[in-house]
């Protein structure tokens, strides 16, 4: 009997270590990234996106919400003089579709329609910046590879690019405006492209900088 009660109460202290570790791993997950986001939003490339996806309104939306925080939508459309919510949500919407914004719906006094919150996602914008960084880098040392085969010529007015093939064809001459092809040795083009290389991997420090 008295071994069936010291099973049970290990079984108990392991329970609880368990829950006690799981609640741990939870609040590890929830933790959030905090992101400087005056200086991201200070990045060419992060403005431009932002404007691709949802035009200068879009911008000026999601600056919006996070200098604000979370805030309802109705609210939000009269503080940024919109003249109705469904204006403003087009806008959202976009922003919604690449994870730049989210929201969460309540229910207030049982009534049958629903409230919303919008909130914005800086860290998702870093994390997009970043993946344009680095496909870049990635597809300049694919070239990179190529170019250390063989050199290439130049047009002298329009600078469109020819390979020894193309530029034979074309009597060393541009089809777009006939201008004059002038040699240029690969390794001048390795270099310039390991400089962008280089300056792009400054400005992926320069982002990890952004999160705290």
């Amino acid at each position: 009997m008295a071994t069936k009660k010291a099973k049970n109460k290990v079984k108990k202290v392991k329970a609880k270590a368990k829950i006690k570790k799981t609640k741990k791993a939870v609040v590890k997950r929830e933790k959030k990234i905090v992101i400087d986001t005056n200086k991201l939003l200070k990045l060419e490339e992060a403005r431009k996106y932002v404007i691709d996806v949802a035009g200068e309104k879009g911008l000026e939306v999601f600056e919006f919400l996070i200098s604000k925080g979370e805030m309802e939508e109705n609210l939000l459309a009269k503080k940024l003089k919109f003249e109705k919510a469904n204006a403003i949500r087009k806008f959202l919407y976009r922003l919604y579709n690449k994870n730049l914004v989210s929201y969460r719906k309540v229910r207030k006094n049982n009534k049958a329609w629903y409230t919303y919150f919008w909130s914005a996602n800086p860290g998702k914008l870093v994390f997009i910046i970043r993946e344009m960084y680095e496909e870049e880098i990635k597809q300049t040392k694919k070239s990179m590879e190529l170019n250390k085969a063989e050199d290439f010529y130049v047009c002298d007015i329009c600078n469109r690019r020819y390979d020894v093939n193309e530029a034979l064809q074309n009597d060393f001459r541009c089809k777009n405006d006939g201008g004059v092809l002038t040699h240029i040795e690969s390794g001048k083009i390795l270099e310039d492209k390991q400089s962008r290389i280089d300056f792009l991997n400054k400005k992926l420090h320069a982002l990890d900088q952004l999160v705290k």
